[in-house]
């Protein structure tokens, strides 16, 4: 899934999604197409990448505008009967919202046929509501994963595939006088990604999406269950580097460099796929990915939701079903599009990719993780509407601090959430 030769629609995918309109033929059509990057991102410069082989297959132009407001923007736009003819959006519940509104066009409604069978289930569903499928992920990532030194790893017997097996093989390592976990508690958005994988491993989708869509009260027994976990994991002297007082005053990056520093002390770190480009750019560029930093899958504890990933993505959207639109859609769920995205770096879940053209070893993993991922989760605080998404952090973070708060910190928390919940 990185630099590939660009092929054509033809012969690659089925005769329903290939566009008849030739170039010459589509000549004086145009897209409108609205991003939730800024302008000049990143991501918006490897989206024009998109855009442009889009455009040399179709001759379709793409007028493309992006903003890091796209919430307040969409909003005004579609009230004054002005939406975009697709959107690329940042969150589940934003694509739900219109459609409960009567204002998107289904998959289905444009012609994007094959859609079920280029993903897994899990990012079938995730694009859904109510069982009719809206939105397509182009861009994908994990935080589902365990840094790790490949070489400590091997030395203590490979990737744990269960949290069993992961305490384990950490209580046997501190026996040798290593306490092998480093915990960022000072950055309290990282404690809700550990939160977010025990919990989802633990309760399962249903309930995960109940409790984070307003549903299920935070008070319920299954976040009190899975809490425990959490403080079994991460609140333990024995396996955590500096116990739990060091952990809370140790941020992001601090943590990252005492496992992947010039001067490791510790051999396992929890975050997303972002975490290698920052271990290697920011902490020490002397790594070498797949040598000195790589990840395994974060364990699985219940068998009935195994090979689980929480992460986040990046939907496209259609308010129009104009002819351009449609053909924008269309070519937005090929394996094409997608191996566009790929040889700038950039993950998308679809699975017809060749995974093995991908040149960086952190990237190809993290890809094969989406891609063949059984069930998939939304990051929940970013799921949280209004002020609950800041707050729940700094709950996490309090309950961490004391453990013996907990009844009376969710409790707290959940007042809030039933007042922007409105249950």
């Amino acid at each position: 899934m990185t630099a590939v030769t660009t092929v054509g629609l033809v012969g690659m995918l089925p005769a329903s999604m290939v566009s008849a309109q030739s170039p010459a033929a589509a000549g004086g059509q145009s897209v409108t197409v609205l991003t939730d990057w800024g302008a000049d991102s990143t991501d918006q410069v490897k989206f024009e990448e998109i855009t442009k082989a889009f455009t040399a297959k179709t001759g379709i132009e793409v007028q493309l505008d992006g903003s890091s407001d796209i919430l307040t923007l969409l909003h005004t736009r579609v009230a004054a009967g002005e939406a975009p003819m697709v959107a690329i959006v940042p969150r589940p519940g934003i694509y739900a919202d219109y459609a409960n509104q009567g204002a998107l066009k289904s998959l289905d409604d444009l012609g994007v046929a094959g859609f079920a069978d280029a993903y897994q289930p899990a990012w079938v569903d995730l694009g859904s509501v109510a069982g009719v499928p809206y939105a397509i992920t182009v861009k994908a990532n994990s935080k589902s994963m365990i840094w790790d030194r490949p070489a400590d790893l091997a030395a203590a017997g490979g990737a744990p595939a269960t949290l069993d097996a992961f305490e384990a093989m950490m209580t046997t390592m501190a026996a040798s006088g290593k306490k092998p976990l480093v915990i960022t508690a000072k950055d309290s958005w990282t404690l809700t990604d550990w939160f977010e994988n025990i919990y989802f491993r633990t309760a399962g989708p249903q309930k995960y999406a109940d409790l984070f869509g307003g549903k299920l009260p935070f008070t319920d027994q299954s976040v009190v269950d899975a809490l425990a976990i959490v403080d079994k994991l991460i609140g333990s002297d024995v396996w955590v580097n500096g116990g739990r007082q060091i952990a809370l005053s140790t941020g992001y990056q601090d943590g990252l460099a005492e496992v992947f520093g010039t001067s490791p002390v510790a051999d396992f770190f929890m975050e997303g796929g972002f975490t290698g480009s920052v271990a290697i750019n920011d902490v020490n560029p002397a790594l070498v990915a797949g040598k000195d930093i790589a990840f395994f899958p974060f364990p699985d504890i219940d068998p009935q939701y195994a090979n689980s990933v929480v992460g986040g993505g990046d939907f496209a959207i259609a308010f129009s079903d104009a002819d351009p639109a449609k053909q924008f859609m269309q070519y937005l769920a090929t394996p094409e599009a997608a191996s566009v995205w790929a040889a700038n770096g950039v993950i998308s879940p679809n699975k017809s990719l060749d995974l093995t053209t991908f040149t960086d070893p952190l990237v190809k993993a993290e890809a094969e993780q989406l891609t063949s991922a059984k069930l998939f989760a939304f990051d929940g605080s970013d799921l949280l509407p209004g002020a609950l998404g800041d707050l729940w952090p700094t709950t996490l973070q309090g309950i961490y601090e004391d453990p013996s708060t907990t009844a009376d910190q969710l409790a707290a928390f959940d007042s809030q959430a039933a007042s922007e919940f409105g249950r």
